[in-house]
């Protein structure tokens, strides 16, 4: 595929659409490192750039598109640029309003919002500069007062519009409301300054008014899993005028050589499996085009570690259960391109223990097994599991099974007496509860204290605090 010589957007027209191409843009890379490209038909096609592939240093945009020659079609295309845009409606809509967009149309989007897309890729007008740059802190930020900051948290906490002249830097994915901001060497907030490229550094997350508690609680999970020694993104709880929220630090974001901010590529789990946004839920899928076990072990074979990522990877899964975490979906892990093309799987981020909220849904966003839930889990499922991941030994099954849930479940139960202590005892009873179903299930001995603690009774899909 080669780029037509198209400059501009043009909206549809008698059914036909204008073709349009787009430079591809990852942040690192002199010039474009591909294109995309939508017909008259409104079909998608994405190609590298042959001065890109010809780079030693070329990673590829994703999983779902290896380096090669080749053109990927509107089926490959479409799910990873798609990917790209908001869930929230709120961006897209205003263009999509105001510009005579189908939501369908992501090239067009893309045109308008393209310079946005989280992480280190943009999607540029044809000849576009480069709209993302490493960013040096003296230079290219500028400071954010603090009652101006605690505007914008009051106006996402109260789902109202941002004040004016506020622009979100870099819009994200998910439906929780939050903005990126950067934090400079000596804690000062700032933002980068208008038409820099500079890369934020961290992102607030705001809750809403009926979930106050959720800065606190996705706190402690992120630190729980950070004492049982996963890999996890640093976070901290800030009150920002009566407003708790949470600021974490992007797992994506390096100081290079120079002392500059860079981005470093990532992309979730959908965007490497080819699925959009619609299916990061395995129930949401079919067989062959979901989120599955199937799937996550291509996508662990494809790292530069495939045993010890399994090994993480299962490690999460049980951490998660014990957690009350069941909303682990595809676009809550993704994949970290290193230099020199190396893959490996991000630090945990986006925990939450939802099965405290009862407006939740306790399905889990992969089948273990054929178990969809925590209490149809039995031993034979998560060995039905392992075996999707690659490891078909039962007796490999039997010692990673035993070895991971004891030393999670130990961990955490050695972590209740803090959480009580913090008002958080129902987190802890949800905790226990569930390390208490789960090594029933497994036919282990459940750790000292666990069964003593007050019990969760299920109650129209939540968790009520029982006696």
């Amino acid at each position: 595929m080669r780029t037509p010589p198209v400059f501009q957007y043009s909206r549809s027209h008698d059914n036909r659409m204008d073709i349009i191409a787009l430079d591809v843009r990852l942040d690192g890379f002199a010039g474009p490192i591909g294109n995309l490209v939508r017909d008259e038909d409104g079909a998608l096609a994405f190609a590298y750039a042959a001065a890109y592939l010809d780079n030693p240093d070329a990673l590829p945009l994703s999983l779902s598109f290896p380096l090669g020659d080749g053109a990927f079609d509107d089926s490959r295309a479409r799910p990873f640029f798609d990917n790209l845009l908001q869930e929230r409606d709120g961006v897209l809509q205003r263009v999509m309003d105001r510009e005579g967009l189908a939501r369908s149309d992501v090239a067009g989007l893309l045109f308008y919002l393209g310079k946005d897309c989280a992480g280190a890729i943009s999607v540029l007008p044809l000849g576009a500069p480069a709209a993302k740059v490493p960013g040096d802190y003296d230079t290219d930020y500028t400071r954010i007062d603090g009652d101006r900051l605690n505007v914008i948290i009051a106006s996402l906490h109260r789902r109202q519009r941002l004040p004016e002249g506020t622009e979100d830097p870099s819009p994200l994915a998910g439906v929780q409301s939050k903005i990126a901001i950067t934090v400079l060497p000596d804690g000062s907030y700032a933002e980068p300054i208008a038409g820099s490229g500079a890369p934020t550094t961290h992102i607030i997350k705001v809750p809403d008014q009926e979930h106050l508690q959720d800065p606190k609680l996705e706190f402690e999970t992120l630190r729980l899993s950070r004492e049982l020694g996963f890999e996890t993104a640093e976070a901290t709880v800030v009150n920002f005028g009566g407003i708790d929220a949470l600021l974490i630090e992007r797992f994506d974001r390096r100081l290079n050589a120079d002392s500059m901010i860079v981005r470093v590529h990532q992309e979730d789990f959908a965007q490497a499996l080819g699925l959009p946004p619609s299916l990061k839920y395995e129930r949401h899928g079919r067989e062959g085009r979901r989120f599955d076990a199937h799937a996550i072990n291509r996508i662990l074979d494809a790292t530069a570690d495939p045993a010890a990522e399994k090994q993480r990877f299962i490690a999460a899964v049980l951490f998660d259960l014990m957690t009350g975490n069941v909303d682990a979906h595809a676009k809550n892990f993704a994949l970290l391109y290193d230099s020199g093309g190396s893959i490996r799987v991000s630090p945990r981020y986006d925990l939450m223990p939802t099965r405290l909220d009862p407006n939740l849904t306790d399905l889990f966003a992969f089948s273990i097994g054929e178990a969809t839930k925590l209490t149809d889990l039995e031993l034979a499922d998560f060995a039905a599991f392992l075996d999707a991941l690659g490891i078909g030994s039962p007796r490999a099954q039997a010692r990673l099974t035993t070895s991971l849930t004891e030393r999670i479940s130990v961990g955490l139960a050695a972590e209740l007496p803090r959480l009580d202590r913090i008002g958080l005892k129902r987190f802890a009873d949800l905790i226990a509860h569930n390390i208490d179903e789960l090594l029933t299930a497994f036919d282990m001995e459940v750790p000292e204290g666990i069964k003593a603690r007050d019990a969760y009774i299920e109650r129209g899909g939540g968790w009520l605090l029982g006696s």
